[in-house]
């Protein structure tokens, strides 16, 4: 996110239109924004010592194998704002199809 938010910095677009053009919902893009402010203001401080209750550990939960298993989704966002969500397994000229005539009616 450092650096899809570096490319939107770059880019001279407003937030929302980067995130727009780039699939990124604005909301994402203003949290990771806020997020980083915030980690480089204690970056900042007068005193960097580690302390161990600073530490972060990351840890994968395994999925339990009872919960129902949900299909993966594309979601593209077209320029417009609209949002169009593609189960996997799609068929890809169908898909096309779809896109083309969005982008003629919309």
């Amino acid at each position: 996110m450092r650096r899809e938010l570096a490319r939107w910095q770059r880019s001279g677009l407003k937030l929302r239109e980067y995130g727009q053009q780039h699939g990124i919902p604005q909301s994402t893009l203003t949290w990771w924004r806020r997020v980083f402010r915030h980690a480089g203001e204690q970056g900042n401080a007068a005193s960097k010592r580690v302390r161990a209750s600073d530490v972060v550990v990351l840890t994968e939960v395994p999925q339990p194998e009872n919960l129902p298993r949900r299909p993966s989704v594309v979601e593209i966002v077209l320029h417009n704002g609209h949002l169009v969500r593609v189960p996997a397994g799609v068929d890809a000229d169908t898909l096309q199809r779809v896109l083309q005539a969005l982008r003629t009616t919309c």
